[in-house]
């Protein structure tokens, strides 16, 4: 199926109710398929995806989500990210990092593969667009796959010629791809160039205790290793499997 005509047959399906922070894994159950569709047509595993935002859904909270929501619509489109720069939605993505993401999407040539483009201009008009299709859970899904698509681009084994360039994320084992591709999504990504992605950069953060889910955070709330919960996630949907 064409991907955005799939957007678009999944945009009610994925309208779901509240999460509370225990039913992070009922509410994947309940979506991985539909995710499912959506990554497996932009060729991204979509068990690495879930497991990389996995976190998030922890986390996320409707009623701060939709406080953070209608503040950054306002000054977000007026004044773009370094006017306010809010996580949105259940996979909790900021404008600044989508911005970036449509940036290098647009640079890497799979813009033309799959059929999908973006207005990256600096105007009130490409930020409206992007900040309401960040509101949607599909095209969050969406997101979540171009990411992989360029971590595994930027910072894998070959330069946009073919040739080897660095020993890169894809030939890690495949736990070891997780932690950094989920440490990655959580601190951000600085996009490069094809083959060489500075891989070492989120091997020494990959450990630090930095994620946590208290609202209004203190210095004595405890903090986690994102990719541990990212991989204890992974371990979960695999026993479920055998």
């Amino acid at each position: 199926m064409h991907l955005q005509a799939l957007i678009l047959s999944l945009s009610i399906v994925l309208a779901a109710p509240s999460l509370k922070d225990d039913a992070a894994s009922a509410y994947c159950e309940q979506h991985r398929a539909e995710w499912k569709l959506i990554w497996d047509e932009l060729g991204v595993p979509s068990d690495l995806a879930e497991c990389v935002v996995f976190p998030e859904l922890i986390r996320y909270n409707i009623f701060q989500d939709m406080m953070e929501t209608s503040a950054v619509k306002a000054l977000y489109i007026k004044k773009g990210s370094e006017g306010c720069n809010f996580s949105i939605g259940r996979f909790q993505m900021k404008p600044s990092f989508v911005e970036k993401l449509e940036k290098r999407w647009m640079r890497s040539g799979l813009a033309k593969q799959y059929d999908l483009y973006f207005d990256t201009k600096e105007d009130e008009t490409a930020r409206m667009v992007r900040i309401n299709r960040m509101e949607q859970e599909d095209w969050q899904c969406v997101y979540v796959g171009m990411f992989l698509k360029m971590l595994y681009l930027d910072y894998g084994s070959t330069d946009k010629h073919g040739n080897h360039s660095q020993e890169g994320i894809d030939t890690l084992p495949l736990k070891e791809q997780l932690r950094l591709a989920a440490t990655a999504y959580n601190r951000g990504c600085r996009w490069v160039n094809p083959g060489y992605g500075p891989l070492e950069e989120i091997q020494a953060v990959a450990h630090e205790k930095h994620f946590h889910t208290a609202f209004a955070p203190t210095k004595k709330t405890k903090r986690y290793v994102y990719a541990d919960i990212a991989l204890k996630h992974y371990r979960s949907i695999h026993r479920k499997d055998h």
